[in-house]
Formats: C-alpha cells, sequence, structure tokens
C-alpha cells in the first residue's frame, strides 16, 4: 500500500478498532481525519493502537481523502492502554439496533458496554429488550468497554 508520494508525518490516533478493521488518526496541519486500515497496522510491528496513541507514519492523498500507507513506528502510548483481560459484569441494556447492528448496555458504575451483532449471532441469540438484566463478558478496548461473550440473557 506505500505510496512514493507519501509524506512522513506524526499523528495522534482518535480511535481505532481491529473488528472494524479501521480508524482514524488527527495529524497537524491536516484539516481532516486521516484514514487507518487494519492492513496497514497488521505490516508493522505495532500490535495494538489505542485512543491517544502516537505513531510517525507515511500519509498520501487520493480522491477518497487522506489515508495512512505505512506506519514507520510508534512514538508512545496513551494513558489509557487497551487490556487483553476480560472481566465478568452484570448490565442492563439501554438498545440494540438490529438494523445497525449494535447497541449497548450499562453498567452498574454508569459506563457503556459495546455489544456489536456478531457476538449475538455467533452465540445464536436474537436480540435484546430494553432494560433487560444481562451477564457479560467484557474486554476494554480503545473506545471503551465491549462485550465479548454474553453468559445469560
Amino acid at each position: 500500500m506505500y505510496d512514493e508520494n507519501s509524506v512522513e508525518m506524526t499523528g495522534k490516533v482518535k480511535w481505532f478498532n481491529q473488528y472494524k478493521g479501521y480508524g482514524f488518526v488527527a495529524i497537524k496541519g491536516i484539516p481532516e481525519d486521516v484514514f487507518l486500515h487494519f492492513s496497514v497496522v497488521d505490516e508493522s510491528n505495532v500490535k495494538d493502537l489505542s485512543k491517544d496513541d502516537m505513531i510517525s507514519c507515511l500519509v498520501s492523498k487520493s480522491d477518497k481523502g487522506y489515508q495512512i500507507t505505512k506506519i514507520q513506528r510508534f512514538i508512545s502510548h496513551s494513558k489509557f492502554p487497551t487490556s487483553k483481560r476480560t472481566k465478568k459484569v452484570s448490565a442492563v441494556m439501554k438498545w440494540f439496533n438490529p438494523a445497525k447492528g449494535f447497541g449497548f448496555a450499562q453498567l452498574d458504575s454508569g459506563e457503556d458496554v459495546f455489544i456489536h451483532a456478531s457476538l449475538l449471532k455467533k452465540l445464536d441469540i436474537q436480540g435484546f429488550e430494553p432494560n433487560q438484566k444481562v451477564k457479560l463478558v467484557v474486554q476494554h478496548t480503545n473506545m471503551g468497554y465491549e462485550a465479548t461473550d454474553v453468559l445469560k440473557k
């Protein structure tokens, strides 16, 4: 994906979601968010990207906008690292919309948990109702908590 017209720049990760396969980086001097595809991350030695991580990267402009073509090096890790550890929690469903492909539950602490439709499909769960109590296994990602399993519906 390397482009000979790419320019080396430093950027701050706004968000990156490995399940969606992309994210965006803010780069000073570029007025719009810069697209970052998972294949670029996969080709680099960077294993995880979290919000506010700093990277040195090659950036090029295409007809679709700016995009990162190569991560040169990882400069610094954010103060909110992504955790591979999971924990079991009780939560209450806020909403789930099959057409959108996701929904949110709320922990007792008030924090939201993202629930993707692919998890429900994998577990053969049809959906959730608002205010329904659920037991979840969650993992902290660069965008907050995400459900990795549903223990009890």
